[in-house]
């Protein structure tokens, strides 16, 4: 080999171990590669969440924002200063509650960059849940046998299969039931996340279902009860969307959760026996919004509700049903709704059904005679006035008589 040749090969080799030495100083090692902004998050159910951000050690960052979505919620975002490298912000969920089982979704910026967007789910994380899925349906409990969830699972999967068949609604994609052991376990959950107490709770925004059955010898008549009601809730709410749903009368909204019930309350009929025998009813118009505060008058409501719809349903049948539940959604008032779909006021219908109650009630074959007995119930306060309003007049006749 000439030396001229040997010029060349140096002259290559020296090219090629420059051009590796740029392209080495150009891309950076693959431990430099890795170095990137880390995440996490902890929360206790009701009292605190706190969100960390670590920085790489390149990072020249003095402050970070934290942006924070509650399931489809406006995104919120937070400002929180860099300290050694870390940002933190905490969150106190008793002052701020978040909804109970929302997705949380949140990510960060800092100095133009940003983090993978994260998501977790507020579960109540006081208690150690166990899970049971089926057709996407998930059953969460705490105690009690296995078996006994399998048959929470028939319940709703048959609830469902009835309740969106009758209603003519989409079919639900997920739905989340969390039954607590205690009714004072699920008061706590709901009043930690801001919630009024009730005995079950539907989020149909959140497609989450809170129950509380112990896991008794009574379970699964509780859960025939139960889940079917606040499963119409949930499905109902995605018949008509969030405000076709906010424009729904009390009444129709809890008379069909009631209606549904395959193990119906037995304290409904008899407090609205006793309610109509004594006079008591409620007026429907009253029960548009809302209920009644008061806890025997609020019973008494859901047990008129129950009957009501139950008698619409009778009477009209379940096309008139629907069409009456979407008279609503397209934003018809309590009354206007009635009026248009049973071409019947209000103050009317809720006459008939209270004729039919009473013919159901006591048997009646022809309806002049509950129609008479209903009346004579309405008129007894003004027929009572009206005695004691003439009753001084006759004393004084016959007194009169009486003296000549």
């Amino acid at each position: 080999m000439g030396t001229g040749e040997r010029r060349r090969i140096v002259g290559r080799i020296g090219l090629l171990w420059l051009i590796v030495t740029l392209v080495g100083l150009a891309v950076p090692s693959a431990g430099q590669a890795q170095e990137a902004a880390s995440t996490s998050y902890e929360y206790t159910f009701g009292q605190q969440a706190t969100f960390n951000l670590w920085l790489p050690a390149s990072s020249m960052a003095q402050e970070a924002t934290l942006f924070l979505r509650i399931n489809e919620d406006l995104t919120r975002a937070y400002t929180a200063p860099v300290d050694d490298g870390r940002a933190t912000y905490t969150r106190a969920l008793r002052e701020v509650p978040w909804p109970p089982f929302a997705t949380i979704t949140y990510w960060w910026e800092y100095n133009g960059q940003t983090t993978a967007r994260a998501r977790f789910l507020y579960e109540d994380n006081r208690f150690r849940w166990q899970t049971r899925q089926e057709g996407g349906i998930t059953v969460h409990w705490v105690d009690g046998d296995a078996a006994l969830m399998v048959n929470a699972l028939d319940i709703a999967r048959n609830a469902r299969r009835e309740i969106e068949s009758t209603l003519q609604a989409p079919p639900l994609d997920t739905l989340s039931i969390y039954i607590y052991p205690s009714s004072p376990d699920l008061q706590s959950a709901l009043r930690l996340a801001g919630r009024e107490w009730v005995a079950g709770q539907a989020y149909p925004d959140l497609g989450v279902i809170l129950l509380a059955i112990p896991p008794t010898e009574g379970a699964v008549l509780r859960m025939r009860r139960d889940i079917p009601h606040e499963l119409t809730h949930q499905i109902h709410y995605n018949l008509v969307g969030d405000q076709g749903y906010a424009g729904q009368p009390e009444w129709l909204v809890e008379g069909l959760a009631s209606h549904f019930e395959t193990t119906p309350d037995p304290v409904y009929a008899v407090t609205l026996n006793e309610a109509r025998e004594t006079g008591q009813l409620i007026e429907m118009t009253t029960l548009c919004y809302p209920f009644p505060d008061d806890r025997g008058r609020a019973l008494l409501a859901y047990a008129q509700s129950q009957s009501f719809v139950n008698y619409l349903q009778r009477t009209y049948g379940w096309a008139t049903m629907r069409s009456l539940i979407h008279a609503y959604a397209d934003g018809l008032d309590c009354s206007a709704g009635v009026e248009q779909t049973l071409g019947m006021s209000l103050p009317a219908l809720d006459r008939a059904w209270r004729v039919w109650l009473e013919r159901t009630a006591q048997g009646y074959a022809e309806p002049w005679s509950a129609t008479a007995m209903v009346m004579l119930r309405d008129l007894a306060p003004w027929l009572t006035l009206l005695a004691l309003t003439l009753l001084p007049g006759a004393i004084f006749v016959v007194l009169t008589r009486l003296g000549r």
